[in-house]
């Protein structure tokens, strides 16, 4: 009387439910573009942050030899146009990249969101079937 079609779906349906599903549930209720502004801006903030830890690590390490470097304004401007054009290029580099990968990451979860509603669908059809015959097993009984 045990379906063993029934049996694997349940199964799968509960791995996914305990390994993925909190997550991708969350991550559902946005649209693409909602989703992806959210990521792109905390992209966007990490990045700034490792820039600047960087630059503050980089001139405690170097400091003395810039400063004493530098004797005309020019040299200070030219110093932090550098620092500025490569944090432009860093940064548009990982947005790019952020934007890439989490564009594949959601495209992932919405076909695994999809695949799980469809194993659900297919669930509740095999259970219909078994009600449907339990319940003309029992009209035949009666009569």
């Amino acid at each position: 009387m045990l379906n063993n079609e029934k049996i694997t779906l349940m199964t799968k349906l509960s791995l996914y439910e305990q390994k993925k599903y909190d997550k991708e549930i969350k991550s559902s209720k946005y649209f693409k573009s909602d989703y992806m502004t959210l990521k792109m801006l905390s992209s966007f903030a990490c990045v700034t942050i490792a820039y600047i830890m960087a630059l503050v690590i980089v001139f405690m390490y170097m400091a003395d030899g810039i400063i004493t470097g530098m004797t005309k304004t020019s040299q200070y401007i030219s110093l932090i146009t550098i620092i500025i054009i490569l944090y432009v290029i860093i940064a548009v580099g990982y947005m790019i990249f952020s934007y890439a990968f989490f564009s594949n990451k959601f495209r992932h979860m919405r076909d695994n969101l999809n695949e799980y509603n469809g194993d659900l669908k297919t669930l509740h059809r095999i259970q219909e079937l078994e009600y449907d015959s339990i319940m003309e097993n029992v009209d035949e009984e009666e009569m």
